[in-house]
């Protein structure tokens, strides 16, 4: 009974307060009032069996469940062209604090955000975009390895890759957006410095489509770098 009343919301919590207080009171007027025995014990056992209602129906009543949510990498692809001499270590990808939450964060305004308790992502946000730009560089760029930091003690990288998300937010009225600047360097000298913003409305808003949306600027987000180790590798 204990597990069930620790997991009820916070409603269902004051509503339990509120019939273990009355069925306090019920004991105590039994206890003081010149009721007979049989009197008594009527209205105590009416009491215990309010409280007893109360606890099955809101103690261990379904509370509504958690959804969760990952952002994924884009399918394999066929092409003609290969770079199997280029190796390409990304040194890490950071995001901003507030967003690296559990839960999906929906701007009711640009100041304004909104924690969606029971809409959550399925692991750390910051490994998630790490994990997927890896694996989307690998399709993107085909024959490269790809590999994320920490490295293996093998492996070398001819390029290194630093990526920083400034924004990565959905709101209320179906936007999202992606601003991040990515930097490439090869043997510790720069050679590309980039800047993306991408701004996208969808149609009809929900958590799951708003995770789409974010995952569509993900990806364009990927296009965009692989192009830029596509160019300086020629």
């Amino acid at each position: 009974m204990f597990w069930c009343i620790s997991k009820k919301n916070s409603l269902n919590r004051r509503l339990y307060c509120f019939c273990a207080f009355i069925h306090y009171l019920f004991m105590n007027y039994c206890r003081s009032s010149n009721l007979s025995d049989d009197n008594r014990r009527e209205v105590a056992l009416k009491s215990n069996i309010i409280l007893l209602t109360t606890l099955i129906l809101c103690g261990c009543g379904k509370s509504k469940e958690s959804q969760f949510y990952i952002l994924t990498p884009i399918p394999p692809q066929k092409s003609h062209h290969f770079y199997n001499q280029v190796q390409i270590g990304i040194d890490g990808v950071t995001i901003p604090d507030y967003i690296k939450k559990k839960q999906l964060m929906i701007n009711q305004s640009p100041n304004h955000l909104n924690i969606e308790e029971f809409h959550q992502w399925a692991g750390p946000l910051d490994k998630n975009i790490t994990l997927v730009l890896t694996t989307n560089l690998s399709t993107l760029i085909p024959g490269a390895i790809v590999q994320s930091a920490p490295f293996d003690s093998k492996f070398n990288p001819d390029y290194h890759l630093q990526v920083d998300i400034s924004q990565f937010e959905i709101d209320i009225h179906g936007t999202s957006i992606l601003r991040a600047e990515y930097i490439i360097y090869r043997q510790e000298k720069l050679v590309h410095k980039g800047n993306t913003y991408y701004h996208i409305t969808i149609p009809v808003v929900t958590p799951e489509a708003l995770v789409k949306s974010m995952n569509t600027n993900l990806t364009s987000l990927s296009i965009k770098i692989a192009h830029s180790f596509i160019k300086n590798n020629k």
